[in-house]
């Protein structure tokens, strides 16, 4: 029979896990909330673009130099993989070269879209 300190050995290292674990997790949830306010950011660049284009042409004027906003919008999408590939891996995970979703390290293919991994 275990004696009381193997016991409370067994729940410290369950406790340690667990609280480990639940770091992750929010480690994890702020990347993704923090992807999300990202891709607003794209979405409000792209859209003002968009809305830039159409005064441009409704008012026959020549079309603006868009080049701050492009170059905006790529560091963004920059962040946003960065983010990704470090979401990947605390999951201890790979992205999918094609469809970038997290694929276990063993798989040989994707189980979203069937590429093959590595």
């Amino acid at each position: 029979m275990a004696d009381i300190n193997e016991i409370l050995d067994k729940a410290k290292d369950l406790a340690q896990t667990a609280g480990e674990k639940s770091q992750e997790i929010y480690h994890i949830s702020k990347l993704k909330v923090e992807i999300t306010q990202l891709k607003m950011k794209v979405d409000k660049n792209y859209a003002s673009i968009g809305k830039k284009v159409y005064e441009s042409k409704k008012e026959e004027k020549e079309l603006p130099d868009f080049s701050a906003q492009i170059e905006e919008i790529d560091l963004l999408k920059a962040d946003i993989e960065e983010k990704r590939d470090l979401i990947s891996t605390l999951k201890n995970a790979v992205r999918c070269p094609s469809c970038g979703a997290d694929v276990s390290e063993d798989d040989p293919f994707c189980p979203k879209c069937g590429s093959q991994i590595n």
